[in-house]
């Protein structure tokens, strides 16, 4: 008689073998996909094992294609080739794509992911990142915002970050990552890091507690290492604990920075008002504080504008 556990189990692989068809014929979104899998981490597993499954088979049926003989029709058989052979690559590529687990925070919103390796990743506010481990490689992707990462030793996966500017490759150590709309901070706190564009790379190491840490930064220019500013690595250690600092930032600054994490932006009305240095450290999830200050030090009117806006005026 089967029991409860493995009914269960035979279930689970045969929505998952559902899903997995449905994908790979284009008849399923893969919104409605991704809130079925990610309702239940029994799901992902189940899924994870059935397109593994299918990947061997792809992998057993091109070897059997590559034993058959040539046919006498060089130009079909090329034709039909490239095109089994594409349509199995992609669906290869977008079975491995569903098969990396994501995770998202909110605006305002910070969390902690530990990694099967004994990694950990702190995600700040607005941001994605998906990741996939296997024999040979530990890979996570860095979609939009920020991350710091503490990697674990392995010597034998390399750990990679991929973001759209370029692939770093990461040894065991401390790093913060912030994607930019010019393009990527890779902060080395400790440990070595190396980068790889369609420009360029680069590498740099922290291998003491003495030595300065360094940033690997991807710009429009290119790619380059440069000193990281003490303030800079005091901003990251800040935003961990949930905190911002300023240390003499025009007001522009501030506020851009700030609005990073608030739903209600801050608007900035009078020019004047912007180029106004500011100082002080401030929680991120009470802007309350932050706005007193700017009323008591600069004498500011602070005036809600609707559900999504702040204004900041001189009296």
């Amino acid at each position: 008689m089967a029991k409860t556990g493995d009914q269960d189990r035979d279930a689970l692989i045969a929505q998952a073998s559902e899903w997995l068809a449905r994908l790979d014929a284009g008849r399923a979104a893969p919104e409605a996909f991704e809130a079925w899998r990610d309702a239940d981490p029994r799901r992902a597993a189940a899924f994870a094992e059935v397109a593994a499954a299918w990947s061997k088979l792809d992998a057993l049926r091109d070897a059997e294609l590559r034993k058959r003989p040539v046919m006498t029709r060089r130009a079909w058989l090329g034709g039909g080739l490239a095109l089994a052979a594409g349509l199995s690559a992609a669906a290869y590529l977008g079975r491995d794509h569903l098969l990396r687990a994501r995770t998202i925070t909110g605006v305002g919103e910070r969390r902690t992911l530990a990694l099967p390796d004994g990694s950990s990743v702190e995600l700040n506010t607005d941001t994605e990142v998906l990741w996939r481990f296997d024999r040979q490689r530990r890979r996570l992707w860095l979609e939009r915002g920020e991350v710091a990462l503490t990697i674990a030793q392995d010597a034998l996966r390399p750990f990679e970050l991929f973001t759209q500017q370029g692939l770093a490759r990461l040894a065991s150590g401390q790093f913060n990552a912030r994607l930019r709309p010019a393009g990527l901070d890779l902060i080395v706190l400790a440990g070595r890091a190396a980068i790889r564009t369609a420009s360029g790379e680069t590498q740099a190491a922290v291998e003491a507690a003495a030595d300065a840490r360094q940033t690997l930064a991807i710009t429009a220019a290119g790619v380059a290492v440069v000193a990281a500013p003490e303030a800079e690595v005091q901003a990251v250690q800040a935003w961990r604990r949930g905190e911002i600092v300023f240390e003499g930032q025009r007001l522009t600054e501030a506020v851009e920075e700030y609005n990073r994490y608030l739903t209600r932006k801050l608007v900035i009305e009078d020019p004047k008002v912007g180029a106004l240095r500011l100082g002080g450290r401030f929680l991120t999830d009470n802007p309350e504080t932050f706005l007193d200050a700017l009323r008591t030090t600069f004498g500011l009117r602070i005036i809600s504008d609707g559900p999504s806006r702040i204004l900041l005026k001189s009296r």
